[in-house]
C-alpha cells in the first residue's frame, strides 16, 4: 500500500539513516509515533516527521536521555525550547567547553 506523501517504515528509516528497530523502539516507548497507522498496523511517516526525528537526534547528540527527550518533544518544540535545553545541558556537563 502506497500513500501519497507518506513513507513506509522501511523507506523512512532508510532516508533518516536509522534502523526500523529504532523506529519501533521509539514508537513502543511513546518517543516518536508514526503519522498514520493502517487498520493492519502498517506505519507511515511524512516529511514533517523528519523534523521531529531530527529534534530527537539533536537532543541525543547533546547527551539528553530518551526519557528527557520524550518529555521535551511531547510539547511543540520551538527554537527557544531548543536553546533553553542546550543551555541546561551545558550547565550540567562537566566536560564541556566554556563559551
Amino acid at each position: 500500500m502506497k500513500l501519497h506523501g507518506y513513507y513506509s517504515s522501511g523507506e523512512f528509516a532508510s532516508k533518516a539513516h536509522i534502523t526500523k528497530k529504532t523506529l519501533r523502539y521509539y514508537d513502543e516507548h511513546n518517543i516518536f509515533k508514526p503519522s498514520y497507522v493502517t487498520d493492519k498496523e502498517a506505519k507511515f511517516y511524512n516529511d514533517n516527521d523528519f523534523a521531529k526525528l531530527q529534534q530527537i537526534q539533536f537532543f541525543k547528540y547533546l547527551g539528553f536521555s530518551l526519557d528527557d527527550i520524550k518529555k521535551m518533544t511531547l510539547r511543540e518544540v520551538d527554537i527557544k525550547t531548543i536553546l533553553d535545553s542546550f543551555h541546561m545541558q551545558m550547565r550540567t556537563c562537566s566536560n564541556c567547553l566554556s563559551f
